[in-house]
């Protein structure tokens, strides 16, 4: 049984997950929003939609959850306390009906799935955390969500105990929402600070790598890095990217957040001057007006194919989201982030930058000429690119769905936590 909040950067990875467990001839439920009932059935799963929960379309939040008709940091915190953590008693109950009528041997919940981390915690079924977002639930060896540089030193450590207090008064509001909705399903109240409660001491898959990561010397021996987890499922237009000799710049602000005042519109007219051919995309199904028409040297299209167009792209433009990054970064193209909104997206563009595989703008609404010169930087330096290049062979080798399919496939078989053999950041990983 996997769960996944209906959101199509979290679908998207779980998707590639499905596909690989069903081509090995398990028999998959997916339990998700009606929106992607027919992304999973067509991968040969069985779906089971949000009922007792209350569903939620991503495109018309609003409909849903009034707060979200509030824009900026208001509509994510709506989305976090109201679509996240309020339909969670009501996602325990429809799984447990579910599970009722036909056991399951693993739970999977997905990174914001707190019905199913509930539900795993209620019931004691094996069950393994699939981290579709950066790795981010080691708080000793860090300052989780703070774009700070490792500690060292005394005055590093005191630095990272001050900012783990002042972590746990921002995010105060939804661990108390958190406690409520385990109250409401009879469990009781969780002292840990928020973000450390989606984690399972059983298996926890987190895409990514460690070069996309701080080193944690006290990372738990359950954490597995599975490299990218890439799509299965989905239909994209063709045939974006052909044509062109020019170098060619990918302008995306994912599929949430994406008000083109942000970055589109600025990255549009910073980039109408270079030679380079330029595709943005809206993000959304048919939806290609950003606000601005687009210079000569670009075109916008709604959706992209990825995996089609990225080996011939030189320069990848995000707002930093972590599905897109991946993709970006396992075709070895590198990056320019200008972090939206959401609290990961300012962390992903530190590790990028950290990395060396991009620059980092630190702000959602660049002007076109930081954009310009980033893109010109990045061009200019072939040193992005071969990082890039290092970190996307690393994302290979850790083996994607393939691999987390084969630790899913040991969790089922042994009921037991699945260990890893060493550190990875000073061995290779291994499965005990």
């Amino acid at each position: 049984m996997i769960t996944v909040v209906p959101l199509a950067g979290h679908v998207g990875p779980v998707s590639g997950l499905v596909a690989e467990l069903v081509s090995r001839g398990h028999e998959v439920r997916v339990y998700t929003g009606s929106r992607y009932r027919r992304r999973f059935t067509d991968l040969g799963a069985t779906v089971v939609t949000w009922s007792a929960a209350q569903d939620f379309d991503e495109d018309d939040l609003g409909a849903t959850f009034p707060l979200a008709r509030r824009p900026g940091l208001l509509r994510v915190l709506a989305l976090v306390r109201q679509g996240f953590i309020g339909t969670a008693p009501g996602q325990v109950r429809d799984l447990n009906h579910e599970l009722e009528r036909e056991p399951a041997d693993v739970l999977v919940a997905d990174s914001m799935s707190f019905g199913g981390v509930l539900t795993g915690e209620l019931r004691g079924l094996p069950w393994a955390l699939l981290n579709v977002l950066p790795f981010n639930q080691s708080f000793e060896s860090g300052a989780a969500g703070f774009q700070v540089k490792p500690a060292r030193g005394a005055l590093g450590r005191l630095r990272d105990r001050l900012l783990r207090l002042v972590y746990r008064a921002v995010t105060y509001p939804f661990k108390r929402a958190y406690n409520r909705a385990r109250a409401e399903i009879a469990l009781p109240h969780d002292r840990r600070p928020y973000g450390s409660v989606l984690f399972s001491d059983w298996l926890v898959l987190a895409t990514g790598c460690h070069s996309l990561d701080v080193p944690r010397p006290d990372l738990p021996e359950q954490v597995h890095f599975v490299g990218r987890l890439g799509p299965a499922g989905a239909v994209f237009p063709s045939g974006a990217g052909a044509g062109t000799t020019r170098p060619v710049v990918v302008v995306t602000q994912g599929t949430h957040d994406v008000e083109p005042a942000e970055l589109l519109e600025p990255a549009l007219k910073g980039l109408a001057d270079l030679e380079v051919e330029v595709i943005a995309t809206g993000g959304r199904r048919g939806r290609t007006d950003v606000g601005v028409p687009p210079p000569a040297n670009a075109r916008v299209v709604d959706l992209i194919d990825f995996g089609s167009v990225l080996p011939k792209v030189s320069v990848f433009v995000t707002n930093g989201g972590w599905g897109g990054v991946l993709a970006s970064l396992a075709a070895g193209v590198p990056l320019v982030v200008a972090p939206g909104r959401a609290a990961d997206k300012p962390e992903i563009a530190a590790r990028i930058a950290r990395s060396g595989a991009g620059l980092n703008l630190r702000t959602r609404r660049p002007k076109p000429g930081a954009v310009a010169d980033a893109v010109r930087e990045v061009l200019a330096n072939p040193t992005y690119r071969e990082r890039a290049r290092q970190i996307g062979s690393e994302l290979d080798q850790l083996g994607g769905a393939s691999a987390a399919a084969d630790l899913l496939e040991r969790l089922a078989e042994t009921r037991a936590p699945v260990r890893r053999i060493g550190n990875p950041w000073s061995s290779p990983a291994k499965s005990a």
